[in-house]
């Protein structure tokens, strides 16, 4: 069964560490609209948190950015997100990552070879309220 799509928004912040708040911020923006609990989207943030401290594990290229991509459907919210260099990141970085976003109830894949990754978060857990 396909979903509509509600919304995408493309974030793109300079791959440093003074910006990442940027996408946290855009990240929770996002999961506002979409009707997600105070909880969901602080779990949402530290992944997301987690997420850019993954992609800048590797020194940055001269002009080097990170893109998110935020698609909220109804029922989940997805971050894609990318290092316009496409720099990698260490199968053991990417392996912590998943078990670290695991415990905010965050399902991700990673592509390491090129600075890659998708995370998808369910809207609504049972018994959440919306924070809105």
């Amino acid at each position: 069964m396909s979903e509509a799509l509600a919304d995408e928004i493309v974030l793109r912040v300079p791959a440093s560490v003074e910006h990442a708040r940027v996408a946290r911020v855009g990240a929770a923006a996002v999961a506002l609209r979409q009707g997600m609990s105070f909880t969901e989207i602080d779990e949402l943030r530290a992944a997301v948190d987690q997420a850019i401290e993954l992609l800048l594990e590797q020194p940055a290229a001269g002009d080097a950015s990170i893109e998110c991509i935020f698609r909220a459907h109804r029922g989940w919210l997805e971050m894609e997100a990318r290092r316009t260099d496409e720099a990698g990141v260490a199968d053991t970085a990417a392996a912590r990552f998943k078990k670290a976003v695991d415990a905010a109830n965050v399902s991700a894949s990673v592509e390491p070879d090129r600075g890659w990754l998708l995370m998808r978060k369910p809207v609504g857990r049972p018994g959440s309220r919306p924070a809105a």
